[in-house]
């Protein structure tokens, strides 16, 4: 697992075999489908430099060969988030947790069912776009397999340095997974009260801006934001507004980790 640690990392006991203190704030990363660490190393390094245990962590069938992805799905992908989120809550006294895409969805998802103390969605999918719905449940009785064109990055700067970080093609059985378990997402947003920065692009092809939209008015949470950008693309942080994209998630995690019960300053 990569980890972007605090710069003075607590040990696992202190004096004695005492339990050690825990950390005060922790953050969950959870990448998109095809994606790596990659995509949130950059927010993961920035959190940690402000004193924060940043967990950048990778999804079952990622990092390895696209077979291996072929088998896996929305269960197995939320299981694991479960464990990551269980771990790190016994290490760290307020955990966020950061997911873009499909990472975006389970941190939704975790929400609706754990204790957190906010969530960040970047471009999470709630319909996704008819299209892609219809011609993914088409064409996998076809091919396993399609060739990943290029990623939804406007920046030609920021789509060169992501190019050769992820699978050159998509498996369609774990985008299929996906589909099939927004519904169910759409009726755990409710449920959602912590506090939720959702992040959408208006011009992202692959999640369309209204699913965000969407996403932000059922859930439940008191307090809840909505961001829209309007030069980028899909990933947004590889593209032309990652600063500001960076810039509100460190906003809105410091200023719900300060709140009482936490221990967080900046």
């Amino acid at each position: 697992m990569s980890t972007s640690q605090m710069p003075h990392e607590t040990s696992q006991s202190g004096p004695q075999g005492s339990p050690a203190q825990k950390a005060d704030v922790g953050v969950l990363l959870i990448h998109g489908l095809n994606g790596s660490r990659h995509d949130l190393q950059a927010l993961a390094d920035l959190l940690a430099a402000e004193g924060m245990i940043a967990e950048n962590m990778l999804l079952p069938g990622h990092g390895t060969s696209i077979r291996d992805l072929l088998r896996l799905g929305w269960p197995e992908w939320a299981t694991a988030v479960h464990s990551e989120l269980r771990a790190l809550k016994q290490r760290c006294e307020r955990v966020f947790l950061i997911g873009h895409s499909l990472g975006g969805a389970l941190c939704l998802h975790m929400a609706a069912h754990e204790e957190v103390a906010g969530v960040v969605a970047m471009c999470p999918p709630l319909h996704m776009y008819t299209w892609i719905r219809i011609g993914v449940r088409l064409v996998r009785y076809l091919t396993p397999l399609l060739p990943t064109i290029r990623e939804d990055i406007h920046d030609p700067i920021g789509r060169r340095s992501h190019r050769h970080e992820h699978y050159r093609w998509t498996a369609l059985a774990p985008v299929e997974s996906m589909l099939q378990y927004l519904p169910q997402l759409r009726g755990e947003l409710p449920h959602v009260t912590a506090p939720a920065l959702i992040m959408v692009s208006l011009h992202d092809h692959v999640v369309p801006a209204r699913d965000g939209r969407d996403i932000y008015r059922l859930l439940g949470s008191q307090e809840k934001h909505l961001v829209t950008f309007y030069r980028s693309y899909h990933v947004i942080t590889k593209d032309y507004d990652r600063e500001e994209v960076f810039a509100k998630t460190l906003a809105f995690i410091r200023r719900h980790a300060a709140r009482p019960g936490g221990h967080f300053s900046s």
